[in-house]
């Protein structure tokens, strides 16, 4: 598992504007990537890595131990970004970030149609402009398909209290983006559908909940007089936050999705293994507390209760809306 070093990345610092989900708005994507790809840190979940193996042809475990996966503890646990290579002199780029010519584009269409297809109207023409030479593009993800949530969202954020959050806007533009000088009209709310975000976010229910669990059951990193730790191995503690992040190391996985990983798209799949191996990392929880002979209301903050072991079932219910729907006059 490799760490980041404290300037490994930079992070995006959130420029907040609530934006109402269903106005329209002028915005649209040239698929430079030179605001979303280049020079900031993209940070995935477990989700994202489970998704990110179709893209990839690669185990969890070999994006790993390949350093396509970097981790680094953050304030409420362990933090996992895409790692970074260098790009334009000072520049550092996604690993996954591909800067494609006319020629290249000319060239995909003839030898990989359906990733041809992906691309955006705009890209594809240019696969018919190759007489005057070769000229830039775009930027694209070669690992589009399967890109990890905070890709889709860009420059966008759900707010996941928006339920709690009464008179504020469900989703705010957080990140700088030149691009909306391209004035197609447009939605908040298509803008985030379109990008298939919406299976995303039900998974990030899961993550989110297992994340409280951990740091309530003092599995967190945090350097807080008010924080009480569960007293394990510093290196175990960390392999448990990995594990989350690294599910083909989980027998269950293996045993029942082998070779799951190599096909193109399978979300069914991926939903199961998300749960198995979040589910697994409460399970290993549970049995280092009972084993360390610390009671529970002994372990988290000390001014919050103890949390409830998450319910799965009751998360994954997809009648629970991840936006506010619109109101439909009787």
């Amino acid at each position: 598992m490799t760490f980041l070093g404290r300037d490994g990345f930079r992070q995006r610092e959130l420029n907040t504007l609530p934006m109402a989900l269903d106005d329209t708005m002028l915005w649209d994507c040239s698929s430079k990537g030179w605001h979303c790809c280049v020079d900031f840190g993209i940070p995935v979940k477990p989700y994202d890595v489970i998704r990110l193996r179709h893209s990839t042809g690669k185990t969890s475990r070999e994006l790993i131990n390949e350093h396509a996966v970097t981790f680094q503890w953050v304030g409420d646990g362990l933090g996992a970004w895409l790692a970074q290579v260098p790009h334009q002199g000072n520049h550092r780029a996604c690993m996954f970030y591909e800067e494609l010519t006319n020629q290249d584009i000319s060239r995909i269409r003839d030898e990989d149609p359906a990733r041809f297809q992906s691309f955006p109207p705009n890209v594809q023409q240019a696969a018919d402009r190759t007489q005057g030479g070769s000229y830039r593009v775009a930027g694209l993800c070669s690992a589009h398909a399967n890109r990890p949530e905070a890709c889709r969202s860009f420059p966008f954020m759900r707010h996941a209290d928006w339920e709690e959050r009464p008179g504020q806007e469900p989703v705010s533009q957080v990140h700088r983006c030149g691009t909306c000088a391209l004035k197609k009209p447009t939605t908040v709310r298509d803008i985030v559908l379109e990008n298939g975000l919406e299976e995303f976010w039900r998974t990030d229910l899961l993550w989110r909940a297992t994340k409280s669990y951990l740091i309530s059951r003092g599995l967190a990193n945090i350097a807080d007089a008010n924080y009480r730790a569960l007293p394990i191995d510093e290196a175990d503690r960390l392999e448990l936050w990995g594990s989350c992040f690294n599910p083909d190391i989980l027998p269950e996985v293996t045993e029942h999705f082998e070779d799951q990983w190599q096909l193109d798209t399978d979300l069914d799949g991926d939903r199961a293994i998300h749960r198995l191996v979040l589910s697994a990392a409460l399970d290993r929880v549970d049995t280092l507390v009972a084993e360390s002979g610390v009671a529970i209301e002994h372990l988290g903050f000390a001014d919050e209760p103890p949390m409830e072991r998450p319910d799965f079932d009751a998360l994954s219910d997809t009648s629970l809306p991840m936006l506010p729907v619109i109101a439909i006059a009787a």
